[in-house]
């Protein structure tokens, strides 16, 4: 790679076919000019009685120059196509049909291209299919249980309320033995309903729990982070960003393996969007008495106003927004705000909390606190209920 990275520096050749072609020019006509010359100079006979020679040599030479460039340029034919095709795919989502069947290392390429595309398509698919499944069933229990806690806990609170009022009424008609005793009756039973569905609300929310510890394994969490690291070279280096990670060798912690990958790459990637050419992120990852913590710095960067989801706003004060601004709040929002929004709901599903602070001179901490199997406190769906 030293010496592809060299020439990629370099202004000219601009395409990497260029590249070829001109290595392969200097290789092959260097040595013959060299050849050519000295047999020129060791030859008694005058260059002028030699012309015929050397024009019948220059023309052979272009003509099989010009046929090698040709079919170089074709043979990287493969690679040019495999290249147009990743690009498509990547700007407009764009299926390509490469052929298969050839069995060297361009037809490989091409072949394995292929086949990476058609199954990072289906599992893109597959996922965003998931996700809105899932998504409805969250809005559908939320939806169920905010309007059981609206619609039985209001009219009982009501009910209470109304026999507490006529329990302490000077009325005559509340007065009335069997009016006081039909009372108690209805605040007994409404204090009983009412326990009763507390208790039902609360097998929810414990149900709700024990559910993300039926998800949850062993997971090693440096391996994850690893993982996240490499998924977000790209971004990374064309960032001008280092990436390091302050992490045990072996580190096994117990998450829902998906959740946690796609959380920490999220952070990763929201803290590169953040930082500034030449800046560096560190993942820190260790264990205490609120759990496992993750952290993502960056040495450099700020967030905007408008980067911050509203429901994360309140944990950083004086906001700059990108007209120069200072504010609390943004009704708008950028690419930064879904990431930051996505780490949220993964860290609540997690059974987490997520934190965020930074500083002109400390730069940008990501923190996510997840608590281990026996700590998980109230699922996400029962504070959002």
């Amino acid at each position: 790679m030293k010496l592809y990275s060299y020439l990629a520096r370099k202004r000219w050749p601009v395409t990497y076919e260029g590249k070829i072609l001109l290595v392969s020019f200097i290789g092959v006509h260097v040595p013959m000019f060299g050849a050519v010359s000295y047999a020129l100079i060791a030859d008694p006979t005058p260059i002028m009685a030699q012309l015929d020679v050397l024009a019948a040599m220059l023309l052979a030479t272009l003509l099989g120059t010009g046929a090698t460039l040709f079919v170089m340029h074709s043979l990287l034919s493969p690679v040019r196509t495999a290249s147009k095709a990743a690009q498509a795919y990547l700007k407009d989502r764009t299926l390509p049909r490469l052929p298969v069947s050839y069995e060297d290392e361009a037809g490989i390429l091409m072949s394995s291209l292929q086949e990476c595309i058609i199954r990072l398509d289906s599992s893109i698919a597959s996922a965003t299919y998931q996700y809105e499944q899932l998504e409805r069933e969250h809005s559908e229990k939320f939806n169920m249980l905010s309007g059981m806690k609206h619609d039985f806990r209001t009219p009982l609170t009501h009910i209470l309320g109304f026999s507490a009022l006529l329990q302490s009424s000077s009325n005559s008609m509340a007065q009335d033995p069997q009016t006081k005793a039909f009372v108690k009756k209805i605040s007994a039973s409404g204090e009983a309903l009412l326990q009763t569905l507390n208790s039902v609300l609360e097998m929810s929310d414990v149900e709700s729990r024990r559910q993300i510890e039926e998800d949850s394994e062993l997971c090693n969490l440096t391996e994850i982070v690893n993982k996240a690291i490499d998924l977000e070279h790209l971004h990374s280096e064309k960032a001008g960003v280092s990436v390091a990670m302050d992490t045990p060798g072996h580190q096994e912690v117990f998450l829902i393996r998906s959740a946690a990958e796609t959380l920490v790459s999220t952070m990763l990637h929201a803290a590169t969007c953040a930082a500034s050419d030449g800046g560096s992120i560190e993942i820190r990852t260790g264990e205490g008495a609120d759990g496992v913590r993750i952290t993502v710095h960056s040495n450099v960067g700020q967030f905007q106003l408008e980067d911050v989801p509203q429901n994360l706003a309140y944990q950083l004060t004086d906001l700059e927004s990108n007209s120069g601004t200072i504010g609390r709040l943004s009704e708008a929002s950028t690419p930064i705000t879904l990431r930051l929004s996505l780490i949220d709901t993964l860290a609540k599903a997690l059974g987490g909390e997520f934190v965020i602070t930074q500083s002109l001179s400390h730069g940008i901490n990501l923190t996510v606190m997840i608590p281990q199997a026996g700590d998980l406190g109230v699922s996400p769906l029962g504070n959002a209920a």
